[in-house]
C-alpha cells in the first residue's frame, strides 16, 4: 500500500521541489539545493539526501521537503524508521492543504494506534512551532523589517536616492538605495500578504509602512496555541 501510494504521489509532487514551494523567496541556490537532493535520493545516498532534505530545506519551509524526511522515517531510509515521527513530519507538510500530502498523512495516521496518534499529534506541534508556515513567515517578515528599519531607523519612506548597496554575496553587484529597499519592501508586502492568507488573518495590515510587529507576532502566536489540540 505505503510503497502505491508513494508512487502515486511522487508522480503528482515531482515538480514541487523545483518550484517555488517554501515560504522564503525561492531563489537559484535554493533551486540548486533542491536539484541536489533529488539526485542523491534517486542515487540511493540517503543519508546524505535526509541530511539536506532536514536541515537545508525543511527550516525554509519546502513541504516537499518535510514530507520526504517524514517518508524516509517511515521506511528507515537514510534516517531512523518512526512511525510516530513520520505522521508528525506529514502532518506538517499537509498544513497547506495539499492533496497528495493530505492522502499520505491520512493513511498513515488510520494506520497507527491511538497512543501513536496522540505522540505524534505533540510531536507535530513542536515541529509546527519551529518551522510552520506561520513561524517561518514571521522569521522572514521580521528580518525585512529589521533590514528596512537599519536604513535611517524607521520604515518610513526617506529621501536615500544616493545611497548605495553592495550585496556582501556579490563580488561586483550594487544597487541604489531605492532600488535595492524597494525590493525589500516589496518583498516584505508579499510575505505579509501571505501570512494573512495561510493564518487567515483578515485583519492583518499588509502594509509595510503601517504595520505593526507586536500585533502580528500576536496572531500568530494566538492561532498556533488555538490550532494545538
Amino acid at each position: 500500500m505505503w510503497l502505491a501510494l508513494f508512487a502515486l504521489f511522487a508522480t503528482a509532487a515531482a515538480g514541487q521541489s523545483s518550484s517555488g514551494v517554501s515560504v522564503g523567496l525561492t531563489d537559484s541556490r535554493t533551486l540548486k539545493v533542491q536539484s541536489k537532493v533529488d539526485d542523491l535520493y534517486e542515487r540511493g545516498e540517503f543519508k546524505r539526501a535526509y541530511f539536506i532534505y532536514r536541515n537545508e530545506l525543511v527550516p525554509i519551509g519546502d513541504k516537499y521537503a518535510q514530507y520526504m524526511v517524514g517518508y524516509m522515517h517511515l521506511t528507515g531510509m537514510g534516517a531512523e524508521k518512526d512511525e510516530v515521527d513520520a505522521l508528525a513530519w506529514y502532518t506538517l507538510a499537509a498544513e497547506r492543504g495539499t492533496p497528495e500530502f493530505i492522502a499520505v498523512r491520512d493513511q498513515l495516521m488510520h494506520d497507527l494506534e491511538a497512543d501513536d496518534k496522540e505522540r505524534s499529534h505533540a510531536r507535530y506541534r513542536e515541529l509546527r512551532q519551529e518551522f510552520g508556515d506561520l513561524v517561518l513567515l514571521l522569521g522572514t517578515i521580521r528580518r525585512d523589517l529589521g533590514a528596512l528599519e537599519a536604513r535611517t531607523g524607521s520604515r518610513l519612506p526617506s529621501d536615500s536616492g544616493s545611497l548605495t548597496v553592495v550585496e556582501a554575496s556579490s563580488s561586483s553587484r550594487s544597487h541604489s538605495g531605492v532600488n535595492y529597499y524597494g525590493r525589500i519592501r516589496q518583498q516584505l508586502q508579499t510575505r505579509l500578504q501571505m501570512l494573512a492568507e495561510i493564518g487567515d488573518f483578515p485583519d492583518l495590515e499588509t502594509n509595510p509602512d503601517k504595520v505593526n510587529i507586536d500585533n502580528v507576532e500576536r496572531l500568530v502566536q494566538q492561532r498556533l496555541e488555538s490550532d494545538a489540540d
